[in-house]
C-alpha cells in the first residue's frame, strides 16, 4: 500500500472495502478492493486465486493492475488488495436509479446493447473457466465511449467461506445472485441468471420501485414461470419485443442444470442480433476500424459531425459515431443543432443504402428530432422538407422486409403526418400508398398498426390525401386493423380515429355502416373504461350516425352480444367526472336525436333525463351545449 494515498471511499459491499486511490509513482487514480482475510493463510490462498485476474484482457473487463496482501498491524488484520482502473463515469446502478426516480424507461437499443457486451464478455471469462460470481449494476461501469465494463470478480476462497459470507451478505446484494448462489453452489450459469435479473431491472424500472423489483426477483427464484403475466405486461404497456422479454424468462432458469449457456446464447436470433450491435467479434463480423477510436466524443457537435463527413464511406465508424448522436439526445442543446445534423444524416442514408443498422439509428434520430419539435409546437423546417420526406418514404419502400425498420417509419410518417404542410409533402410523394402497403404486411403488428392508423388519421385532414386513401381502399383495411386488434386498447384508439375521418369521406353500402358499427359496439364494451377508447368510439360513431340512420337504430337495438345504448350510458357513468369524454357520449347521444324515428326510442329509455343531469352537473363547462 506504500505506493498509493487514499482519496475517497467508494462502497462498503459484501466482499469489502472498495477506495479510490492515487499512484504516487505514477500520478493515476485507481480503485483497490480490500478484503479482509481470517488469517495470513486464507489471504495467500486468496492472493493466488486473485493474480488469474491479471491475465483477463477484454474491452468490457475493467483491467486489474496488481494484487498484494496488506497487514493492518494497529488492528492486527490482514488483506487481499485488488488494484483496478477506476471508472469515473458512474454505473449501470445510477442510471437504473434515475430512469426510476423519472419514471422514464430504458429504450430496448441499450438492453440490446448491454446484453451483447455482457454475453461476449462471458463467453471469454468462462472459456477460461472463471466465474464473476458477483454481477450486479454496481459492478457494471460505463465507459467514457457508451460501453460497458464489469467489475469486482468474486474470489472463490471467499465465497467458500459460508460463515463469512453469509455474514456479510446484506439482503439487497442477494438480489442479482442466483438461486444456487445463496447455497454457496457458484458455476458458470450463476452468470446468466444474474444478467437475466440485471436486464429484468432495466426492463421494469420506470414502473417498479426498488423493493417491488425484490419481491419480483423472489417470485422468480422460486419458479421462473411466475415471471410469465409481468413480461406480458412489460412486453404489452412498455412495447418491449416479445424475444427480449422470453430471453429473460430463459435466462433466469430456476434450474441450472436447465439454464442456458453463454455460448448457447450466442446462437439465439436476438442474441446475435446484440452482438452486432455492439461490435463484438461473436457476432461474425470484422473488428471496428480504427476510425472508430478516433471519434470525438465529449467535443462539440459540429467537430462530430465534420469527422463523419470526413469518414462518410466507413460503416463502422458512421455506426459508432450514430450511437453517440442518439446518447446526446439527452441534451436539449443538441436538438438546436438539428438544421445541422439532419443534412449529414440524409447523406448517409444515400451512402450506405443497404446497412439496416444506419438506417434505423437515423430514423430514430430524426424521430426524437420531430417528437421533440411537436412538444415545442416547432414545424422545423429542415425535419418537415421535402428532402427527409422523400428519403424516408425511399427507405420504407426499400426495406419492406425489415419490421424494426418499418415501425420506427411508421412512427416518424406519424408525427410528420400531424404538420398540415408536410402532410401535403408525403402525400404528394405517395406516402398514403406506401404507409398502406406497410399496413397490410404487418397488419397482425399492433406496433406498425397503431403508427399507420395515427398517420392515416392525420394525413386524411387533406382533401388529396383523403382522395388518395378512398381509392386505395384505406377504410377497409383499417376495418381490418380494428377486427385483428379488437382486444389492444391502444390499436382501438388510433383505428377508430382513422375511421373517424376515412368516413367523412366514403360512400358506404348499408352493408358496410352495419359492420363497422357492431364493430364499434363490440370495440366500446371491451374498452369502456379506458378515456381515450371511448372518447375515439365515440368520435367514430357520431360521424357515422350524420350519414345513416341504420347506425343509430343499429346502436339502439341489441344483437346478441352487445347492446350499443347500454354501454353508452355505463361508459357515461364510469366516466361522468370527465367534461371531454362525457362531451363525445353526448354528441352520439344528440345526432341520434336528429333522426325522428330514433327520437321517441331513445326518450323510452330516458337518455332525456340522462341528458338533463349532465346539464346540470357540466353547467359551468357548457359540455357539448346539450339541450
Amino acid at each position: 500500500m506504500d505506493n498509493y494515498e487514499f482519496l475517497r471511499l467508494v462502497s462498503k459491499g459484501t466482499y469489502g472495502i472498495l477506495q479510490t486511490m492515487r499512484n504516487v509513482n505514477e500520478g493515476k487514480t485507481v480503485a483497490v478492493k480490500m478484503i479482509e482475510c481470517m488469517d495470513e493463510g486464507m489471504a495467500n490462498r486468496a492472493l493466488r486465486e486473485a493474480m488469474l485476474l491479471l491475465d483477463l484482457h477484454h474491452p468490457s473487463i475493467c483491467k486489474y493492475r496488481e494484487m498484494f496482501v496488506a497487514w493492518n498491524k494497529e488492528e492486527a488484520a490482514v488483506s487481499v488488495c485488488m488494484v483496478m482502473d477506476y471508472a469515473p463515469v458512474g454505473d449501470l446502478a445510477l442510471v437504473i436509479r434515475e430512469k426510476r426516480l423519472k419514471s422514464q424507461k430504458i429504450r430496448e437499443m441499450i438492453i440490446k446493447n448491454f446484453l451483447g457486451q455482457m454475453v461476449d464478455v462471458l463467453v471469454y471469462i468462462h472459456s477460461k473457466n472463471m466465474i464473476h460470481g458477483n454481477l450486479k449494476p454496481t459492478n457494471i461501469l460505463l465507459m467514457d465511449d457508451l460501453s460497458f465494463a464489469i467489475s469486482d470478480f468474486t474470489i472463490p476462497t471467499f465465497v467458500k467461506d459460508e460463515v463469512k459470507f453469509k455474514i456479510r451478505m446484506k439482503d439487497r446484494e442477494k438480489t442479482w445472485m442466483a438461486p444456487e448462489v445463496l447455497i454457496s453452489n457458484v458455476n458458470t450459469k450463476s452468470d446468466i441468471w444474474s444478467v437475466g435479473c440485471i436486464l429484468l431491472e432495466m426492463l421494469v424500472c420506470s414502473k417498479m420501485s426498488e423493493s417491488e423489483f425484490q419481491q419480483l426477483v423472489g417470485i422468480a427464484r422460486i419458479n421462473s414461470n411466475n415471471l410469465t403475466p409481468f413480461l406480458e405486461e412489460f412486453e404489452t404497456k412498455l412495447k418491449y419485443t416479445k424475444n427480449l422479454c422470453s430471453l429473460v424468462q430463459i435466462m433466469m432458469e430456476h434450474n441450472y442444470m436447465k439454464r442456458v449457456s453463454a455460448l448457447e446464447m450466442v446462437e439465439m436470433q436476438y442474441v446475435r442480433e446484440s452482438l452486432v450491435i455492439c461490435n463484438s467479434p461473436l457476432s461474425g463480423r470484422k473488428k471496428s476500424p480504427t476510425g472508430v477510436m478516433k471519434i470525438p466524443y465529449g467535443e462539440d457537435i459540429d467537430v462530430l459531425l465534420a469527422y463523419m463527413e470526413s469518414e462518410i464511406n466507413a460503416e463502422e465508424v458512421q455506426k459508432a459515431a450514430l450511437k453517440y448522436i442518439v446518447y446526446l439526445l439527452y441534451d436539449p442543446e443538441v436538438h438546436m443543432a438539428s438544421a445541422r445534423i439532419i443534412p449529414v444524416l440524409i447523406t448517409l442514408l444515400n451512402v450506405h443504402p443497404k446497412c439496416l443498422e444506419i438506417q434505423a439509428q437515423v430514423c430514430q434520430i430524426f424521430l426524437k428530432f420531430a417528437i421533440k419539435a411537436t412538444e415545442l409546437s416547432v414545424e422545423d423546417s429542415i425535419l418537415y422538407s421535402e428532402p427527409v420526406v422523400n428519403v424516408v418514404l425511399s427507405l420504407m419502400e426499400s426495406q419492406r422486409k425489415s419490421l424494426e425498420l418499418q415501425m420506427l417509419i411508421c412512427k416518424l410518417l406519424m408525427v410528420l403526418s400531424g404538420s398540415e404542410s408536410t402532410g401535403k409533402l408525403i402525400g404528394r410523394a405517395k406516402g398514403v400508398q406506401s404507409i398502406l402497403i406497410t399496413l397490410r404486411m404487418y397488419i397482425d403488428s399492433s406496433h406498425i398498426c397503431i403508427p399507420c392508423c395515427g398517420a392515416i388519421w392525420s394525413l386524411v385532414t387533406n382533401k388529396m390525401n383523403a382522395r388518395t386513401a378512398q381509392m386505395e381502399g384505406a377504410l377497409e383495411t383499417v376495418w381490418q386493423v380494428l377486427v385483428n386488434h379488437l382486444q389492444n386498447g391502444d390499436v382501438v384508439e388510433t383505428a377508430c380515429l382513422a375511421l373517424w375521418t376515412l368516413s367523412l369521406e366514403e360512400t358506404l353500402s348499408d352493408a358496410q355502416f352495419e359492420d363497422i358499427t357492431l364493430l364499434l359496439i363490440a370495440a366500446f364494451e371491451l374498452h369502456k373504461r379506458k378515456e381515450n377508447s371511448v372518447r375515439n368510439i365515440c368520435l367514430c360513431l357520431s360521424s357515422l350516425i350524420r350519414l345513416s340512420e341504420l347506425v343509430a337504430f343499429r346502436i339502439l337495438v341489441p344483437d346478441m352480444q352487445y347492446d350499443g345504448l347500454k354501454v353508452l350510458v355505463q361508459s357515461y357513468y364510469f366516466h361522468q367526472n370527465d367534461s371531454e369524454v362525457v362531451q363525445t357520449i353526448c354528441m352520439v347521444f344528440q345526432d341520434m336525436a336528429q333522426y325522428e324515428d330514433v327520437l321517441p326510442c331513445l326518450l323510452s329509455e330516458n337518455i332525456d333525463k340522462l341528458l338533463n343531469e349532465i346539464k346540470i352537473k357540466f353547467a359551468s363547462n357548457e359540455v357539448s351545449g346539450i339541450h
